[in-house]
């Protein structure tokens, strides 16, 4: 079954980082790139932008 996670400023990554709703992009994308990594099919993002990018670079890495 495919997974859907949205993890985009949720509260559990602010309880981490002590950061605002606004500042917590960093932490955003650190969870999205983690849940890809022990695979989820999609990620629902509130930055389309640098998650495109931060996967190219990752798969870039990969290689």
């Amino acid at each position: 079954r495919p997974l859907l996670i949205s993890v985009s400023r949720k509260s559990f990554l602010r309880n981490i980082t002590g950061k605002a709703p606004a500042d917590s992009g960093p932490a955003s994308l650190a969870a999205e790139l983690f849940a890809i990594r022990q695979g989820a099919d999609y990620i629902r993002t509130h930055a389309p932008g640098p998650l495109r990018d931060a996967l190219r670079v990752m798969k870039a890495l990969d290689r």
